[in-house]
């Protein structure tokens, strides 16, 4: 089975082999003791769960379905060994609460998401035309205001405005499409 360009997805729709399969869990490995270990902010406690969950990733395998994300399947196991491992050790002074743990998962996954917007807007900062990518370094990089930037371009506040929207509405449009072409 090939993969294909969006990282942890398998192309079609067979039940994937243990070869595609270790391949996959492999090169989630670090994401996913990242992901654990804030979670639990203890490296050791994170790598036996990373253990614990590589044991159940793999019992599941055939649950797995190609064509899916598996590195956001992985994840999700992983939150789920997090949250048990939690409630094994309640007594335990030191282990975040349900509630954190769901509060770390989130800003974890949205820190992710973060990282994901801030690749695709530099991609599509490159295919705008050199004045848009200009005035958008100019308002943004350089933090100058629309009269400031009317000065210097020499041109209307309302001429400006309207430039940055247009700028803005391209870079919103050109992500969004590379998001759905990941997907």
């Amino acid at each position: 089975m090939n993969q294909d360009p969006g990282e942890g997805r398998l192309q079609n729709s067979d039940p994937p082999n243990r070869g595609d399969f270790v391949q996959l869990l492999t090169k989630a490995q670090l994401g996913l003791l990242r992901y654990i270990t804030t979670l639990v902010g203890n490296p050791e406690a994170a790598s036996n769960i990373l253990q614990n969950t590589n044991l159940l990733l793999w019992q599941k395998a055939d649950e797995f379905e190609p064509g899916t994300n598996f590195d956001a399947w992985a994840t999700t196991v992983a939150y789920w060994q997090v949250r048990a491992y939690g409630r094994d050790r309640k007594r335990d002074r030191h282990i975040f609460s349900d509630e954190l743990v769901v509060q770390l998962a989130d800003e974890t996954d949205e820190g992710r998401d973060m990282d994901v917007t801030i690749s695709l807007l530099r991609s599509c900062l490159q295919s705008l035309g050199d004045s848009s990518r200009e005035l958008i370094s100019m308002r943004y990089n350089l933090g100058l205001s629309i009269q400031q930037l009317s000065s210097r371009l020499d041109k209307s506040p309302s001429a400006v405005k309207g430039a940055l929207l247009r700028a803005r509405r391209a870079l919103r449009q050109c992500i969004e499409s590379k998001r759905l072409q990941a997907k």
